[in-house]
């Protein structure tokens, strides 16, 4: 509920009391109805309650006799779109382990040699190479906070960065060509 001011009017009284009504009455449906289509309940409970939120924001815009159509419609909608977005993390965790299943230990094996390969690599490079391939890649910092860190400009943190994915690829590209 807002708080408000001294001066407020009744109608914004008036208001606050109908959305108290309808919230103290319909609550409970609204999340049955939610449950119905998500078997979460701590999901429904945020459904519902940001439909509430919503319709707060929106209070004075909405016409009265069909509040509750709103609110069953919103809630319905904000269901779907968790249902949505569910089945996209669902589909991306079955990629991901349809991937991983296929992967024999050979190849992890070799991945981590290559790993192995990589960090060798950065161990030899020049001290600010290698603070800064470390921070961007294995700390997963950005350019600007490495340049600060630093005392470069970004332009600079690129150009280390430049220099040691040259040197990493040189590497590669020579025990590449002794193989075959």
């Amino acid at each position: 509920m807002r708080i408000t001011e001294k001066n407020e009017t009744t109608t914004d009284r008036g208001q606050e009391e109908i959305f108290e009504r309808l919230f103290k009455e319909n609550y409970t449906r609204l999340y049955y109805y939610a449950l119905g289509f998500i078997p979460d309940p701590e999901t429904c409970k945020d459904i519902v309650s940001e439909s509430f939120r919503l319709l707060w924001e929106r209070f004075d815009s909405i016409k009265q006799e069909t509040v509750l159509s709103y609110m069953f419609t919103h809630v319905h909608n904000l269901c779907i779109d968790h249902m949505r977005h569910q089945e996209v993390k669902n589909s991306y965790a079955a990629s991901y382990l349809k991937i991983t299943s296929e992967m024999s230990s050979n190849d992890w094996n070799e991945e981590e040699e290559k790993m192995d390969r990589i960090l060798k690599i950065i161990d030899t490079l020049p001290p600010q190479t290698r603070f800064v391939l470390e921070q961007c890649y294995l700390d997963k910092k950005k350019y600007k906070e490495v340049a600060e860190v630093m005392g470069l400009t970004e332009s600079g943190v690129r150009k280390h960065i430049m220099k040691g994915l040259s040197a990493i690829r040189d590497d590669f590209s020579v025990k590449y060509k002794k193989k075959q």
